[in-house]
């Protein structure tokens, strides 16, 4: 099958989007290496643990409406208009009810999971929720309407500004744990504020609540809430794990394990750089056929990138974590070794998953996102308290081969290709990269002359 045109659209979307997303990966390396290195092992895991609930309030919250968001704009379903004010007046009202249960949530958990955290810093942190839940709903616009050059520059201006504020409160003023917590809540201001900024002027939307549509608020509920339970399943999946080496452990272990979870996820940016403009691409097409070449051809490219990625991050991880970052953490190497293979076939898992999800079967994600967190929980409870850290790697990475042999399987059946089209890598991908390169090479000799 040629490349259409739009499917060129597609391939310059995705480079545009790994390109700011590489710029995203290097700030965010930043930001590990400077929050790990200021705090150390125990401030680290306290200021994972702390961070880690209001972004569990905001995954469990909202609804799905993120994920309808991209869905519904990107098929022209709903005026934007609509889309903006019906998002705005959700989310606020989701932040709202979110503390509370947060509030609940802390002074359930202080004595046993967060025994050892301040509580008034875990209330502190709850004061992001608003912003958090503005900064989903309204960056999703960008995705549905397919403008990634703006979409992107959002994620680099929410990196960037969490950075600077990171730098200022933790380096200039030394204020420590509480000063990561600022940094947090700022940097998700400074981010909403930009993305107002956008809406207001540049797409001349306004703040008007009368165009907030009960029946398109309806229709999002009904098509995001099957998206949405596979999205907490998944939130647990991935961070299951933190909680329970908080209680089973203490912080200074949660910190070496984050430190390494959080350097081995920026190899699932590039994953989430293609699924980004994947899933809003895919949702337009009405052919089958295109849906399949163009999901194909990206996963198994994708596999084998991620795999070289993998191996080269497997042989650096000593000096990552003993050279760049602080001798504290050199127990995080091998955490990051062991669970890189379950890393690296996660990000082709995204990619599938997010395809399902265009093709309006997003419930199958949430059915083995059930399967997911039912092992990793049998496996956590039985490896953390035996073999501490090294365990809740080990069910990480069997958990997400399991997952993915799953995926697998059903992504097959349901798009009728045999697995060896979307993951094993063929010989006209060597055509396509003799093809990029051509084009990259022509754009640049001008500038070079």
């Amino acid at each position: 099958m040629k490349m259409t045109s739009s499917n060129k659209q597609f391939a310059r979307n995705s480079m545009i989007t790994l390109t700011r997303q590489l710029a995203s990966i290097l700030i965010g390396f930043l930001l590990i290496i400077i929050i790990a290195k200021v705090l150390g092992p125990e401030a680290q895991g306290k200021y994972t643990l702390i961070t880690m609930v209001p972004l569990m309030l905001q995954t469990f919250m909202n609804l799905g409406i993120n994920s309808s968001t991209i869905y519904y704009v990107s098929k022209k379903e709903v005026d934007l208009n609509t889309a903006f004010n019906t998002n705005v007046l959700t989310g606020f009202l989701l932040s709202l009810l979110s503390v509370g249960i947060g509030s609940v949530v802390i002074i359930l958990l202080s004595s046993t999971t967060f025994k050892e955290v301040n509580t008034d810093i875990l209330y502190l942190a709850l004061l992001a929720l608003p912003f958090m839940f503005l900064m989903i709903f309204l960056q999703t616009i960008f995705q549905g309407l397919q403008n990634f050059k703006m979409f992107n520059s959002i994620l680099v201006i929410q990196q960037t500004s969490n950075l600077l504020m990171v730098t200022i409160f933790l380096i200039v003023f030394d204020l420590g744990l509480k000063g990561a917590i600022f940094a947090f809540i700022i940097g998700y201001l400074i981010s909403v504020s930009f993305v107002l900024y956008v809406i207001f002027y540049k797409y001349k939307m306004r703040l008007n609540l009368t165009f907030f549509s009960k029946p398109y608020f309806k229709k999002s509920l009904n098509y995001g809430f099957k998206t949405h339970i596979s999205n907490v399943m998944t939130f647990l999946n991935y961070r299951l794990d933190i909680f329970l080496i908080g209680y089973f452990i203490n912080p200074f272990a949660v910190g070496v394990y984050s430190v390494a979870v959080s350097i081995g996820e920026r190899l699932s940016v590039f994953s989430q750089s293609i699924s980004t403009v994947l899933l809003p691409r895919v949702a337009s097409l009405n052919n089958e056929e295109e849906r399949n070449y163009i999901s194909s051809i990206v996963s198994r490219n994708m596999l084998i990138f991620i795999t070289i990625l993998s191996v080269i991050v497997f042989f650096l991880s000593n000096f990552i974590f003993t050279v760049i970052i602080d001798k504290d953490y050199s127990e995080s190497a091998l955490i990051l070794q062991i669970l890189l293979p379950g890393l690296a076939v996660l990000s082709i898992e995204k990619l599938l998953s997010n395809d399902l999800a265009a093709r309006g079967k997003p419930e199958i994600n949430m059915y083995v996102a059930f399967v997911n967190v039912g092992l990793n929980l049998i496996l956590n409870l039985i490896l953390i308290p035996a073999i501490g850290i090294k365990g809740a790697a080990i069910a990480s990475t069997v958990t997400y081969l399991v997952s993915f042999i799953i995926k697998v399987i059903i992504f097959s059946k349901i798009t009728k290709q045999p697995i060896v089209n979307f993951l094993i890598i063929k010989k006209q991908d060597f055509l396509l990269y003799k093809r990029i390169l051509a084009n990259f090479s022509k754009k640049i000799k001008p500038s070079n002359s």
